[in-house]
């Protein structure tokens, strides 16, 4: 035994194996999947294709055809929005953030089950066997006179009727627009058209009833807040004009004041300002005279601008300026004592002393309105001093005269505001315009829809298709066997020495066909010989003399692999012999139709040596046998015996090929114990039969025990495998003619024989 790990021996056979084989082997290994992979899976696996095809596609096509059809009508609703009073930006803002939630709470109410129970009643669904999909149970009949069939509206409708209500109703607001389109589905066309345009009425009826409820609570709740206001406002002015009368507080009236005060301002406090008032000019006219006064006591009264603008004063002074203007210019002519000199010497003197007296005159009435000024400013004082105390204690009363005057003017206000409210809400009650109006109605739909034939026959294709290839790769993914070359060469690691094609079924019930002997030009012919000349190619320096042809199991072909091999080596070899040493299922006599009564197991146990007539001959020129005999209680005790070893000594000079057809490696110790004999082992497997752990666990036992495996005879392969996997042209080529041929062939040697 080698004492290296089993996995570094395995790569070992592969370095050498791939000296004596093609480059492709090696390139293999690292070979990318390439389309025509996925097309063999497909068509290797294309019966799992059809049958998921075609069983999509009826399932689709009978569900279709049996469903029954539905139609669908639509309303086409369009909803305004409720313009707000907006008064500033910030409302505006707020009107769009939710313009957004008021009409996703329309279609809520669409879908409401409130709704829904006032359609449902209105058109009486309960009892329409259209809706309910049977025929609806028979009310009890009116027994009184005057008792009438008309619905009870609040009867509780049953929840699983108004499910399936709703579950037929479909709402679906148009993108970017105020248009919402209500659908209902149904049986009938009709009853589909009738119930979405009832919708659409029962919606806006519901609308319009949701805001007149909503009004009549309103002038509920203010007319019952009006009462209470009311009677507030008597008690608040009560208490104020009770509280004025005890403490005497009297009001003057003042309409030219813009103020809110009906009352006016109290007798004392416009008293008060009328004296500050008065008293401020009497102290303004008292420094001005006693200015003018002190004035004049300085200056003598000559100066005095009250004086200066005396008009008697003026007029006396400019009479005494033209007597002495006069009398200069008389001067000039008349001597002073002439007569009229002397009169207008008198007249001048005398308006001389009147302008003096007129001048006193003037300053002692500017004293005596001095005087009276200071009378006056003392006496406005001394009356302010007065009503400042009066004042003073009016103000007192005057607190918490305002805080009933306010408690008072505030009730009054929200009773005028909740009057005015009032009469709004009555205006408001008796409109009955609505947002929400119906577009376009609900018409009698032409046809159903659903179900949508053409639309459900085009999924069912594509399911069909796509699930039926998903299901191959699926159920290839899963297949764990060797089906091609490149999985000998990667997954087995051994080298691939041919392919063939698969045989008819006639071999699994014991009709082992020769094909290189019977029909020479066959594409299974030219396999075989394919093989026999890589096996020339095999091993480095000469050919194996000795092979072992075994497979991983049972099946897998390997009688008939080592006949028609040893068949196309007599061709290029020379003679050959075959020994069946599967003592446990034999199969060599049969296929040469030579006697079994005496062979290997006879000349192992020495009953019979090999001149004793142990070699028989065929039908096919220079390839001899040796059966396997009587079936041996120990088989791999004889195979393992010195008469084996001397057997195949006995041989070699005689033969240029020797092939030992053994039993199944897996669970047998004959093929192991032969394979240490043998020059080189050939492994059978049969493509998409023999799993691929299965043929590595046969070729590590053999490995095992140092056997030279020369390579794997992939057996079986399908005629998609052979078009798109190896030697594709060629088989391709042969296998539509040149196989039906051979099996024609034999067909008409069969008949001729019978």
């Amino acid at each position: 035994m080698n004492d290296k790990p089993q996995e570094n021996r395995s790569l070992q056979r592969v370095e050498e194996y791939a000296v004596s084989f093609p480059a492709d082997y090696v390139s293999l290994q690292g070979k990318e999947p390439h389309l025509r992979d996925y097309l063999r899976v497909i068509l290797r696996r294309k019966w799992i294709v059809i049958t998921f095809f075609l069983v999509a596609v009826t399932t689709a096509l009978l569900g279709t055809f049996l469903m029954t059809p539905i139609y669908r009508a639509s309303v086409a609703i369009k909803i305004d929005k409720e313009n707000p009073n907006v008064i500033n930006i910030k409302d505006v803002y707020e009107n769009e953030r939710t313009e957004d939630a008021y009409y996703q709470t329309q279609y809520k109410i669409l879908k409401s089950r409130t709704l829904a129970k006032r359609v449902i009643r209105s058109m009486k669904l309960d009892q329409n066997a259209e809706f309910l999909g049977h025929v609806p149970p028979q009310r009890p009949q009116a027994n009184t006179i005057g008792d009438t069939a008309k619905p009870n509206m609040d009867e509780d409708l049953n929840p699983g009727l108004i499910d399936l209500f709703l579950g037929n109703l479909n709402v679906m607001p148009e993108q970017k627009s105020r248009i919402v389109r209500v659908s209902f589905d149904s049986r009938s066309p009709v009853l589909a058209a009738n119930v979405a345009n009832d919708v659409a009425k029962m919606f806006i009826d519901f609308n319009i009833e949701s805001k007149f409820d909503a009004t009549l609570q309103a002038r509920d709740w203010l007319e019952k807040q009006l009462q209470d206001l009311k009677a507030k406002v008597e008690r608040a002015d009560e208490a104020l004009n009770k509280y004025v009368a005890e403490n005497g507080i009297v009001f003057l009236s003042d309409t030219s004041s813009d103020t809110k005060d009906s009352r006016g301002q109290s007798m004392v406090t416009k008293r008060l300002a009328d004296l500050s008032s008065q008293l401020v000019k009497a102290t303004s006219d008292r420094v001005t005279k006693e200015v003018t006064y002190r004035e004049s006591q300085r200056q003598n009264g000559e100066a005095i601008a009250a004086v200066q603008n005396n008009a008697l004063i003026q007029g006396l002074q400019k009479d005494y300026a033209a007597a002495e203007t006069e009398y200069a210019q008389l001067s000039k002519v008349y001597k002073p004592d002439y007569p009229k000199m002397v009169r207008l010497k008198e007249q001048s003197s005398q308006l001389k002393k009147r302008i003096d007296a007129e001048t006193r005159k003037a300053l002692e009435g500017l004293r005596v309105d001095y005087d009276a000024a200071v009378k006056k400013e003392q006496y406005l004082n001394s009356a302010l001093e007065k009503y400042k105390k009066e004042v003073t204690g009016q103000n007192e009363k005057m607190v918490q005269y305002q805080i009933l005057k306010r408690e008072a003017d505030t009730n009054r206000e929200l009773y005028d505001n909740l009057l005015q409210r009032l009469k709004e809400v009555g205006v408001t009650a008796s409109l009955t315009a609505s947002n929400i109006q119906i577009l376009d109605r609900a018409e009698v739909p032409r046809g159903p829809y659903k179900p949508d034939k053409r639309k459900n026959f085009l999924i069912a294709i594509m399911i069909g298709l796509l699930g039926g290839i998903g299901l191959a790769f699926f159920v290839e993914y899963l297949d764990n066997t060797v089906k091609t070359s490149d999985d000998v060469e990667k997954e087995v690691a051994l080298p691939s020495l041919g392919l063939v094609p698969e045989l008819t079924k006639k071999a699994e019930k014991g009709v082992f066909p020769v094909i290189t002997f019977e029909d020479k030009k066959s594409p299974l012919s030219e396999a075989y010989r394919s093989i026999g000349t890589y096996i020339q190619f095999s091993s480095a320096g000469r050919p194996p003399k000795s092979m072992l042809v075994t497979s991983a199991r049972q099946g897998e072909g390997k009688t008939t692999t080592v006949v028609n091999i040893a068949v196309a080596l007599t061709h290029t070899y020379g003679k050959g012999i075959i020994i069946d040493s599967d003592m446990r299922r034999p199969q060599i006599h049969k296929i040469f139709d030579v006697d079994n009564s005496y062979g290997l197991s006879a000349f192992l146990a020495g009953h019979m040596e090999l001149s004793d007539g142990l070699i028989q001959k065929t039908k096919i020129e220079n390839l001899d046998v040796i059966t396997s005999g009587i079936i041996p209680p120990n088989p791999s005790e004889l195979l393992s015996s010195y008469r084996f070893k001397g057997l195949m000594a006995d041989l070699f000079p005689d033969y240029s090929f020797i092939l030992v057809d053994s039993p199944p490696v897996l669970g047998l110790s004959d093929s192991i114990v032969l394979s240490t004999l043998i020059d080189g082992v050939i492994m059978v497997t049969r493509a998409g039969n023999t799993p691929k752990d299965v043929a590595v666990q046969a070729r590590k036992l053999l490995q095992g025990v140092n056997a030279k495996i020369l390579g794997v005879v992939l057996n079986g392969m399908t005629q998609a495998d052979l078009r798109y996997g190896s030697y594709s042209y060629y088989y391709s080529h042969y296998y539509g003619d040149g196989y039906d041929d051979h099996k024609e062939k034999r067909k008409r040697r069969k008949t001729d024989n019978a």
